[in-house]
């Protein structure tokens, strides 16, 4: 029997000063077999869209919890040192020659990064944090939305350059497709992450980067962090991850935390 995936979204939290989980081993050869077949369906801009998972056996739903944190320049070196508390082991990608063009980072968080999210949250000049949750049918897809509107002028990713005058930067929403399955006979889940920008192509398509997508298997309660690596203003982190205000650049990482239902 099929089960549904239900959405909650829990509404920009946000707050002025703001406030405020061990290595695992991975299940490798399960996720080269599934990497790369998650397949698009519509969202919406305010919140999460999912959709009904297809496989036949599905037993218990997913939680998948997102907390935001953004800062502006000010504070871009505090965000930075928040990879300290991470580690890039049991993360596969799809095309690891690629990722790294894309300045993307995903990692591992260790028993250490919330409290040190948490001393970010608080010492930052300015800070946004906002929270968000899914809860996915074992198998199902979800979508994390980072917001609307791309900050940088253009950004280049592969061969080619992607720009404002040519694509829909202003309406473009940035975000994630999230897939989450549950690993059968294992306390685990994994976890797949597809970068999204919607709405962004000249006839109002999404352009997926399924070259970029990245699996992780996670145990419940353990966390994921999501970030650039801000080498360059002109790539596609800065176009997912950037944004613009009060004439500030600012920056965001995500913090992925999963638990079963």
């Amino acid at each position: 029997m099929k089960k549904i995936a239900m959405t909650i979204l829990i509404g920009g939290l946000i707050l002025a000063g703001c406030e405020d989980q061990q290595k695992q081993q991975g299940e490798y050869q399960r996720v080269s077999e599934e990497i790369g077949q998650v397949k698009g369906e519509p969202k919406t801009e305010e919140q999460i869209a999912v959709k009904q998972g297809s496989a036949a056996e599905l037993t218990g739903n997913i939680k998948v919890s997102v907390r935001m944190l953004t800062v502006d320049e000010r504070d871009f070196e505090a965000l930075d040192s928040l990879w300290y508390y991470t580690t890039s082991s049991f993360v596969v990608t799809t095309r690891p020659d690629t990722f790294p063009e894309s300045g993307l980072r995903v990692h591992m968080a260790s028993g250490d990064l919330s409290m040190k999210l948490a001393d970010v949250s608080r010492q930052a000049r300015y800070c946004e944090l906002n929270e968000m949750s899914v809860v996915l049918a074992d198998g199902a897809t979800g979508y994390i939305n980072m917001g609307t509107a791309i900050a940088v002028p253009r950004f280049h990713y592969l061969t080619r350059w992607y720009e404002a005058t040519d694509y829909d930067f202003q309406r473009a929403g940035r975000g994630f497709k999230i897939t989450a399955r549950r690993i059968q006979g294992r306390d685990l889940v994994n976890l797949r992450f597809v970068p999204v920008l919607s709405r962004f192509l000249g006839d109002g398509g999404d352009k997926e980067f399924m070259e970029l997508t990245t699996a992780v298997t996670v145990r419940p309660g353990e966390s994921i962090l999501i970030g650039g690596s801000r080498t360059s203003r002109e790539n596609l982190s800065s176009a997912l991850l950037g944004l613009s205000k009060e004439g500030r650049q600012k920056d965001a990482v995500i913090l992925v935390n999963v638990s079963l239902l």
